[in-house]
């Protein structure tokens, strides 16, 4: 069976959606009206969810990252992220919008990074503005819902599939904070294509540009490499598997997946897999260790001082 990396290799994914680019254009023009940006980065993949275009245009603004989607991510491995950030100095916040975990700290990072400024204000006796925050990140990693947790209430359309948010709107968080969502944005060319099976598998990227059976198979791949006994022990799966596909079609077997005659419906178990798998039933499961040789990626000058 061939691993992760060679399967990638030969099924790169090729896109870019139009409207990313006009969104980056806009994210640029609108950055001098903002204080901090609040850069949402998904917890089981905190290098693969840094959008590069990021580095440039962000230069040297403040910012925050936050690792959301925490309570799907391997515990294990989210330890040595911490480590990581930790090491080199990378203001970051691990959370999870959906469980309500963490977002209680956020606002007075925010507010901490400023106080240098504030402070300069009030010795000459000028009241401090708003603050001024920008959230960014790549398709469905949680903004939407983060926004909605801050303002606690319904301020900005979620839903299950990537680019929700089409425009950029300004939401009031308080009387001293206000909040400018963005639309989701990745960047036309990745380094490897196992960066964008992992933005894929997570959600970033629409299902039907890759094809949901093959982010199944390479699921099920990186499963057997990494978290061997999990889709045996949640489908009860026979150890006589050898492919993704002969796992995959096992799963709707066991599941009860099949067309009339009694022929396994690959596109409904794919459907299911994909599923379970984004729902958490599967286990809690990261894509990417920290490495050395990436510290500079997702680092700007800001963040080391």
């Amino acid at each position: 069976m061939k691993n992760p990396k060679e399967f990638v290799q030969e099924n790169p994914i090729n896109w870019y959606p139009g409207h990313m680019l006009k969104a980056k254009k806009e994210l640029t023009a609108r950055l001098k009206q903002v204080d901090v940006v609040l850069e949402l980065r998904d917890a089981r993949i905190p290098m693969a969810s840094v959008n590069k275009d990021f580095e440039e245009i962000l230069k040297q603004k403040k910012r925050i990252v936050l690792l959301n989607k925490t309570g799907l991510a391997d515990e294990d491995i989210t330890k040595s992220w911490r480590a990581y950030f930790k090491k080199n100095k990378i203001a970051c916040h691990f959370m999870d919008v959906k469980k309500n975990q963490g977002m209680q700290q956020i606002l007075p990072i925010a507010r901490s990074m400023m106080q240098e400024k504030w402070q300069r204000f009030q010795k000459k006796g000028i009241r401090p503005p708003a603050l001024k925050l920008m959230i960014v990140g790549i398709p469905n990693v949680g903004k939407s819902s983060l926004i909605n947790k801050l303002v606690k209430r319904h301020a900005a359309a979620t839903g299950p599939n990537p680019g929700v948010t089409q425009r950029q709107e300004w939401v009031r968080l308080g009387k001293d904070v206000e909040l400018l969502d963005t639309p989701g944005i990745l960047w036309p060319k990745f380094e490897n294509p196992e960066t964008g099976m992992a933005l894929a598998i997570t959600g970033a990227i629409k299902d039907r540009i890759t094809g949901e059976e093959r982010l199944c198979h390479f699921l099920i791949q990186y499963h057997i490499h990494h978290y061997p006994r999990i889709l045996q022990t949640y489908y009860q799966l026979n150890d006589g598997c050898s492919t993704p596909e002969e796992t995959l079609a096992s799963i709707g077997q066991k599941r009860g997946c099949l067309k009339t005659g009694g022929e396994v419906d690959i596109p409904r178990t794919a459907k299911l897999l994909l599923r379970d798998f984004r729902a958490g039933k599967l286990g809690r499961v990261s894509f990417e260790k920290p490495k050395e040789e990436s510290v500079s990626r997702g680092m700007t000058k800001a963040d080391r001082d």
